[in-house]
């Protein structure tokens, strides 16, 4: 059975489910044999997350922290395992690729400019750092805890911002990092170009692309280059396919996403007017992690 056409849940690009109840959709394609499996995964955190809410801020929040959690002593042993496979490790790769990133502009050294003779910052400037859509953002959070503690004059000339549509992690991350006052948490739509603040030093996006047509990325990545300054960097990412998580994502949980090589990540960002484009696999192989310079 289909959501109703104006739920609220139509308004967020990650929320792919379309049927009210997963078990009587089985039943009707009779698929019985991923009944008992659609059971016990409810029982792990990260899977019942994914299966009520698609792709949602906590079920991304739940591998990027990769603490396994679940009901019954059989859901934390399943939790554990599902926080293994291969997609949830490259998930958590961007997480941490993204942090590297953010270090490299916010200390001030640029040996991996994507243009050695410009500096996207000084360090005597302020910067400011964009998270879009941020979910819950402990990315942004982590980062402020290294410089606080390790790069005090790093940390006081930055601001750290936060756009989400859904008020529910925007909450969540206010009370995350009640403890930094240079942070700022906007309700905003993400696809919309006055949403991102101007003249911004770094964007993060990760985990948006996956839920957007090309069209709509490349409209996407061309408000993210318009807001970066100069030699700004964009940080996201493109997901390959894992047969295993994606099947179960798709019958289990109708979380339906989008793909990409590398190659098409690349003319993406170039298309939408950056000049140079770094890429990187993760470790796991499914994940294109980049950079990308305007």
């Amino acid at each position: 059975m289909p959501l109703l056409p104006d739920s609220p849940a139509d308004r967020f690009a990650n929320r792919t489910r379309v049927s009210q109840s997963i078990p009587r959709r089985l039943v009707a394609e009779r698929k019985f044999h991923l009944l008992p499996v659609y059971a016990l995964l409810r029982t792990s955190d990260l899977a019942r997350e994914g299966i009520e809410n698609s792709g949602s801020f906590r079920f991304a929040d739940h591998i990027y922290r990769g603490k396994p959690s679940g009901r019954y002593g059989v859901g934390l042993l399943l939790d554990t395992v599902l926080l293994r496979l291969r997609g949830a490790r490259s998930m958590r790769s961007r997480f941490l690729h993204s942090q590297r990133e953010l270090l490299s502009v916010l200390v001030g050294r640029h040996k991996h400019d994507a243009t050695p003779t410009q500096a996207s910052t000084h360090p005597a400037e302020s910067v400011t750092v964009v998270s879009v859509p941020c979910g819950i953002a402990r990315d942004l959070y982590q980062v402020a805890e290294i410089l606080r503690e390790y790069r005090p004059a790093d940390y006081d000339r930055v601001r750290f911002v936060g756009l989400d549509l859904d008020p529910k992690p925007l909450e969540l991350s206010r009370n995350l990092t009640r403890g930094h006052s240079n942070f700022t948490f906007v309700c905003a739509d993400a696809l919309l170009p006055s949403s991102l603040p101007p003249d911004s030093d770094a964007i993060v996006s990760l985990g948006f692309g996956e839920f957007l047509d090309d069209a709509m990325l490349l409209d996407f990545y061309r408000n993210c280059c318009a807001a970066l300054r100069p030699a700004g960097r964009l940080i996201t990412s493109a997901m390959s396919r894992d047969r295993l998580s994606d099947y179960l994502a798709r019958e289990l949980a109708e979380l339906h996403t989008h793909y990409r090589t590398a190659g098409q990540l690349i003319e993406l960002l170039r298309s939408a007017g950056f000049n140079y484009v770094r890429v990187d696999r993760d470790e796991v192989g499914l994940q294109t992690l980049a950079v990308a310079t305007n």
